[in-house]
């Protein structure tokens, strides 16, 4: 049997300490219950909070409360699933390729609640202490060691809960359980805070790259030219020798079908339409009804369901998409470089969404209203020249972002490691013990 007192054994490549004790998860916990979903809420006494995956706030390892879903759950339903501060709240079902499941978080609130159908909520007895059993859960989700005990149906993971809580672990005495709990809370916590200053630096040099690109496409480089008053939804002025024009008098719209060989494409807001090959996130790949499928050149503008949120994503390769987005070719009296920008900017995708029909996740581009909408339209020379500008800023401003974006990666790694090496004795924590 796959135990995880050896899978950290094999890991860390060390015993645990002389003084620490086999035991199951499942000695530890005093209940352990199955979540509930309810019925909608009916806005009578019979309405209560329940937490779901979207409100785990894994990076803090605790519950978010800005966005809570209130469910009708009837008080037979309610006994013996209330959840109190200090539960632990162990996803079973869900997750995927990059986020599986098995993650627990904290319950942070005092607040009468229950949680989904997908969640199991423990409680941990006088044997444990509920913050060390936290991180130790976070450290095995970490390792990946959870992902012993998944079994998988109609592509939801599903945990084994009884089968993992039944696995043998290594526990240190409380008082030693809470030493570790306290350290790891205080250092996470130095952590978590340069983490989130390192993101707000990040989404600052977004937001200034979004800023840059909006002024050029919008007002050109030079800003002293002389400017006129703008017919466009865009902008109120525009340079005096730019031109406006319907996006249809210089896109034209393909539907191109019949070509089930070419590769499967992706529409990424970060990195264009891209082979579902080289896209991280989990794709299901289409088995059938490849010939209708439309086909995109290198080169071409792809309107996808989510563009009304990050803009037309630019294709880099040729391949085959899904026939409910809309394939544009740009005609040659225009730099497909500038509007790979263009495309991206913050005025143009609030006019994309004054386009949209449909409702949440149904929500898309309607084309034949977007396309009768005018833009300017610098002249040519001028458009390579406002691309190559964005190249230059923008190149500079993806690396430090990207820099960034390393650092913030060494930290989670450096707090990944550090409650790793805690939780298994191989770094000691020293207990004060009261005079």
């Amino acid at each position: 049997m796959n135990s995880i007192f050896t899978a950290y054994s094999d890991l860390h490549q060390a015993s645990f300490p002389a003084n620490w004790e086999i035991c199951r998860f499942k000695d530890l916990i005093s209940s352990s219950r199955a979540g509930v979903w309810g019925e909608e809420a009916n806005n009578d006494d019979n309405d209560i909070i329940c937490y779901r995956m979207a409100d785990f706030d894994y990076p803090n390892y605790c519950l978010k409360f800005d966005n809570l879903t209130l469910r009708n759950v009837l008080p037979s339903q309610q006994e013996n699933r209330l959840l109190h501060y200090g539960d632990l709240l162990l996803e079973k079902s869900g997750g995927g390729d990059k986020m599986p499941v098995g993650r627990v978080v904290f319950v942070n609130s005092n607040q009468p609640a229950v949680c989904s159908n997908f969640i199991q909520a423990l409680t941990i007895n006088d044997k444990a202490s509920s913050r060390f059993i936290l991180y130790l859960f976070n450290s095995i989700y970490s390792n990946r060691v959870n992902t012993l005990f998944f079994n998988q149906t109609t592509g939801i993971q599903n945990l084994q809960t009884a089968y993992y809580l039944s696995q043998e672990i290594a526990l240190p005495p409380v008082a030693e359980q809470e030493a570790i709990a306290e350290y790891l809370d205080k250092e996470c916590e130095k952590i978590g805070r340069n983490i989130e200053l390192l993101e707000r630096k990040a989404d600052a040099y977004k937001r200034l790259r979004r800023s840059i690109i909006n002024r050029a496409v919008t007002r050109g480089l030079n800003l002293d030219v002389p400017l006129k008053p703008s017919a466009s939804s865009l902008t109120d002025k525009i340079p005096e020798h730019w031109n406006e024009r319907r996006i249809k008098d210089f896109f034209i719209e393909t539907s191109i079908k019949g070509f089930p060989k070419e590769p499967m494409l992706c529409a990424t807001q970060s990195r264009g339409v891209i082979p579902q090959s080289m896209y991280e996130n989990r794709v299901v790949a289409a088995l059938t009804g490849l010939e209708n499928m439309k086909l995109v050149e290198k080169g071409n503008f792809v309107i996808s369901l989510r563009s009304f949120q990050g803009g037309i994503e630019y294709a880099h390769y040729r391949g085959i998409i899904s026939a409910a987005y809309t394939i544009l070719g740009l005609d040659g009296n225009n730099s497909k470089e500038y509007f790979r920008y263009f495309f991206k900017s913050p005025t143009l995708i609030k006019l994309m969404k004054k386009c949209v029909t449909g409702i949440r996740e149904g929500q898309n581009i309607n084309y034949t209203v977007l396309k009768y909408e005018k833009v300017p339209l610098p002249p040519y020379i001028e458009q390579q020249q406002i691309a190559a500008y964005l190249d230059e800023k923008c190149g500079k401003i993806d690396a430090i972002i990207e820099k960034i974006g390393t650092q913030i990666e060494r930290l989670k790694e450096l707090k990944r490691s550090l409650i790793n090496e805690v939780v298994t004795g191989k770094r000691a924590i020293i207990i004060n013990k009261p005079c």
